[in-house]
């Protein structure tokens, strides 16, 4: 059994050689996969994050709008009645370029579509959903083919006669602006027999290595509740706490395993579908009544695809990035993870799993997919779709892996499907990621963070040994700061200040009124991640007083009287003047300045993931489905 050699810590203090793999890495992925130069790939990457933030931003003041990304422009859709709205809030944002359209009508979400069939489609009908997503082109469904109508005439979508009555093809029919057409066929999970990270993982329910081995591939590192080392991953790569983890799988290239490694840790925490891992039964919804399966269906909603394992073997060492399988092996070559955001459509994402490697595509829709769970049963994730043309992008054995933007994680590799040719360029398949943003705000792993990479703060505003005024701000900037970064200034080995880093890296700190030499050490923190120790003084100095030129003073002298007629008042009046005069001339100290510086979960044996259909409500959405054979995994 071979033991893996130890990866580096993650600290900012890089070689060169270690700087160069990452960037060749990058480099190699993006123009290979996207067509791309690595300064264009940075500039959409922005542009995403900004698109992204401001979406967040209108939804907060009550705005329903969807994001895309579309020739490194960013557009957000809202509904005509928020329209002037939505542009007065977007021009307070980063994001002022950004394009503000509308769609017809009231704009509907993701969540609004999936209430919309729960309610008015059949429950024999849910079996062949892929998945609901915004794309470019609106709000879709996809499935897996047209089933035959019964002829009968149905109410419209919303009554009560149509509660759960109608087919996909009778809801499409009645849906304002919707259209069929042959669609997809079936998603499957993409654990070829389910496994760990960017690198490699197996799993068995036994704990131990058998012949019957299945593969995963781990995700992010992070911290436990307690501080620990953890994994975060796939939650069908656990089979619904049927299977353990058994080691590492060893490998020098993708889809090439040569060893057992070392002991890796345990499942603690894991969710595939619903709450407990539920689903909606697919053999048993047909026949029962109509309160019957309400009563399932409320009692079933959209869930994640996450898993952690914790107590990791102490003798592994687990640094803040993913690998980018260079030629040389997966421990030669790393993408530094440096924080957790969402994506919008027609964002780029990077994924990364043992199987296909690292690739880089297309985001084309965000909302629920579909995946057929291991009781027959049919679970909903909220995540992201991607091109995934012949597989290169995610494939049986990647489940877990890790998804970016830039350096940002945004998702989990869940599953692979085959896609509707046609939408957005002809590709075969589909990618889908199980949504971090969602894991996080739902607290599905609550007290769990992902492994941040802190750069170390850089001071801006003066160099080492320069001469400050008593309270001046001493300002500097850090690299790819994530939200909530701060910065500890250190003194005499304690915490004297923590400053909060701006959207943009910036922060400042102020300098004492002692006057002498100042030596401080400035860390950048963020949860339990700290960057490299940097170093830094001035010396505070009260400011040179400034010279200040008396103004000339005209001295009136006495004129000469003879006799008694010189007026005694006057006299008077021109003696106080003079002394006035004189006391005006005398220098006066100025005040010191201030200057304020400032699915294809592919298990071999794993069960599919559910084929899904495709309805747009904004504007002419289009309802994709097409026949065509389920494929296991």
């Amino acid at each position: 059994m071979n033991s893996p050699s130890a990866s580096a810590s993650a600290t900012s203090s890089e070689t060169a050689s270690d700087s160069a793999l990452q960037a060749k890495g990058l480099e190699e992925a993006v123009q290979r996969d996207l067509g791309k130069t690595v300064e264009e790939f940075d500039a959409e990457t922005k542009v995403s994050e900004e698109a992204a933030e401001l979406r967040e931003k209108l939804n907060g003041e009550g705005i329903k709008a969807s994001a895309s990304v579309k020739h490194g422009r960013a557009e957000i859709k809202v509904g005509q009645a928020d329209e002037a709205k939505a542009k007065k809030i977007a021009e307070t944002t980063a994001a002022k370029a950004t394009a503000i359209t509308t769609g017809i009508g009231k704009i509907k979400t993701v969540n609004d579509v999936y209430e919309e069939v729960l309610a008015n489609v059949k429950p024999t009908e849910l079996s062949r959903l892929t998945a609901i997503m915004n794309t470019g082109s609106g709000l879709q469904i996809m499935a897996d083919g047209p089933a035959s109508t019964d002829g009968k005439e149905s109410a419209s979508p919303g009554t009560s006669s149509a509660v759960m009555s109608l087919t996909l093809e009778e809801f499409a029919d009645q849906a304002k602006g919707v259209q069929l057409v042959e669609g997809s066929g079936p998603a499957k999970t993409t654990a070829e027999n389910d496994f760990f990270g960017a690198m490699g993982y197996m799993t068995d329910r036994s704990g131990i290595p058998t012949p019957s081995l299945r593969l995963c591939s781990s995700g992010f590192n992070a911290w436990s509740p307690s501080g620990g080392d953890a994994i975060i991953t796939a939650g069908h790569c656990a089979e619904d706490g049927q299977t353990k983890v058994a080691a590492i799988a060893e490998q020098s290239a993708p889809n090439v395993l040569e060893a057992i490694g070392a002991p890796l840790g345990s499942f603690g925490f894991n969710q595939f579908g619903g709450p407990n891992n539920s689903g909606i039964p697919l053999e048993d919804l047909e026949g029962l009544s109509d309160e019957e399966a309400l009563q399932i269906l409320g009692n079933t909603e959209p869930g994640t695809d996450i898993a952690v394992i914790d107590e990791i073997n102490p003798e592994l060492n687990l640094p803040a990035v993913v690998s980018n399988w260079p030629a040389a092996g997966p421990r030669e070559g790393s993408v530094k993870v440096t924080g957790v955001s969402k994506a919008v459509v027609g964002a780029n994402a990077c994924s990364s799993g043992r199987t296909t490697g690292w690739s880089c595509s297309e985001i084309i829709g965000e909302g629920l997919f579909f995946v057929l769970g291991y009781n027959n049963d049919q679970r909903a994730v909220l995540g992201y779709a991607a091109k995934n043309p012949n597989r290169t992008i995610l494939n049986q054995g990647d489940s877990g892996g890790p998804v970016l933007v830039g350096s940002r994680a945004i998702g989990i590799n869940s599953a692979n499907s085959p896609g509707p040719d046609g939408v957005d360029g002809n590709f075969d398949d589909l990618a889908f990621y199980t949504s971090l943003s969602d894991v996080q705000s739902k607290g599905y792993i609550d007290g769990y963070q992902i492994k941040l990479f802190i750069n170390a703060p850089e001071l801006t505003s003066v160099a080492n040994g320069a001469q400050v005024e008593p309270g001046a701000a001493i300002s500097g900037t850090m690299a790819d700061a994530s939200s909530g970064t701060k910065v500890n200034v250190i003194v005499d080995g304690q915490v004297a200040e923590t400053v909060a880093v701006d959207p943009a890296g910036g922060f400042s700190f102020t300098a004492p009124q002692a006057l002498g030499e100042f030596s401080f050490t400035l860390e950048a923190v963020n949860g339990r991640d700290k960057s490299e120790q940097v170093s830094g003084n001035v010396v505070v100095a009260a400011a040179e007083p400034t010279p200040t030129t008396p103004e000339p003073t005209d001295t009136a002298t006495p004129s000469e009287s003879s006799g008694s007629s010189q007026d005694p008042s006057e006299s008077a009046s021109a003696s106080a003047t003079a002394s006035t005069s004189a006391s005006a001339t005398e220098p006066t100290k100025d005040e010191p300045k201030r200057d304020d510086t400032l699915a294809d979960t592919g298990v071999g044996s794993m069960p599919l993931i559910i084929a899904g259909g495709a309805l747009a409500l904004i504007g002419a959405a289009v309802l994709l489905l097409r026949r065509s054979a389920r494929r296991h995994g």
